[in-house]
């Protein structure tokens, strides 16, 4: 018998791709479409759903609806003000995949018998042994497995990642040429579910008294600058939108949630080489491994680190300093394409 397979469909190139593939490498697929919160936002939108359900017709597998509304409401976009209030920068993208999509969705699809999930990530599965290893994709500049880093270690042997293996440009071509889709859709590189002009209007909107998260600017050495309208208004190694005059370009240094202070200071404060991680999420043991590379944002490169672990807090040393590393932000450990685990980036300094 044919396994078994649920597909999470957006109407985009890569997932639809995806669906392609695996229909053509003999698996009973199912397509499913995820409907988050707010009904309009671009990664559920009608068009959106319109396309995917013309792929599954196409392809002749069926098409369901999962809303999944609710829970998205309340673990992503409470998840996303909160930290913004806190005075963190949030990846929602990560939680996200860690709680939607191979969380909810993944036991949605087992309690409807199916065993398997399948997206449109650029990401690879290996198994070692009897144990599955999250690895980054063949194409570099898209690889998304720093976006997956946070999903638990004991679901990998349930997800496939069917573009692990291909460039994107190599999707294009064969997208085009199999028409696979009909209408072709920009890719979102910003958080799905805000619309707004900005972040913080779209936390306003969502937050009762936000006028409450309004303080001081103040440069590190304690002078007082100015004040500003909300401490989720920004974020580490920020330059503009200060309203500020200074002898040197300042840049933002610390949010301090307590006073509601945001700290300037000259770009020389902006770097370290010694921060926290915590919540961390392991795929592999550290201790494995001699060498050790961290990621501090999706698009930072690979730096030499050193671990020191103690319960769910890990010290990162490095062995530069590197600017703006982002409370709130992922951490991504690796050794070589394999990602051995992750959490987040803590406020409090090492």
């Amino acid at each position: 018998m044919k396994k078994k397979i649920a597909v999470g469909l957006s109407g985009g190139i890569d997932s639809s791709f995806a669906a392609y593939l695996l229909v053509r490498q003999g698996w009973d697929v199912v397509g499913f479409t995820l409907k988050f919160y707010p009904q309009e936002n671009r990664c559920c939108d009608l068009d959106s759903l319109y396309e995917a359900q013309r792929l599954c017709h196409k392809l002749g597998i069926p098409h369901y609806v999962i809303d999944a509304g609710e829970l998205f409401k309340k673990e992503i976009i409470a998840y996303f003000i909160e930290s913004y209030l806190k005075g963190m920068t949030p990846n929602p993208c990560a939680f996200c995949n860690r709680f939607i999509k191979f969380g909810y969705f993944l036991e949605k699809a087992k309690s409807l018998g199916i065993d398997y999930v399948a997206t449109g990530h650029y990401a690879r599965i290996a198994k070692k042994k009897d144990v599955f290893l999250l690895k980054r994709a063949k194409d570099n500049k898209k690889s998304q497995e720093y976006f997956l880093s946070l999903i638990k270690p004991a679901v990998l042997g349930k997800l496939v990642f069917p573009l692990g293996n291909y460039l994107k440009e190599e999707v294009k071509k064969i997208v085009q040429k199999e028409k696979v889709i009909f209408k072709p859709r920009k890719e979102s590189q910003d958080i799905c579910f805000v619309e707004e002009q900005s972040y913080a209007h779209f936390i306003e909107k969502n937050t009762c008294d936000f006028k409450r998260y309004e303080g001081d600017i103040r440069h590190v050495n304690g002078t007082a600058l100015g004040k500003h309208k909300g401490i989720y208004r920004f974020t580490y190694g920020q330059r503009g939108g200060l309203g500020i005059g200074w002898s040197e370009p300042l840049y933002v240094a610390a949010i301090d949630a307590r006073t509601n202070t945001v700290v300037v200071g000259e770009k020389k404060y902006l770097y370290k080489d010694i921060f926290l991680v915590q919540s961390l999420n392991w795929f592999s043991p550290p201790e494995k491994y001699r060498t050790i590379k961290v990621k501090i944002r999706y698009n930072s490169p690979w730096y030499d680190c050193r671990l020191k672990i103690d319960g769910q807090v890990v010290t990162v040393s490095l062995k530069e300093k590197v600017a703006a590393i982002t409370p709130g932000q992922i951490a991504v450990f690796y050794h070589n394409d394999m990602v051995v685990g992750a959490g987040i980036i803590s406020k409090n300094t090492a």
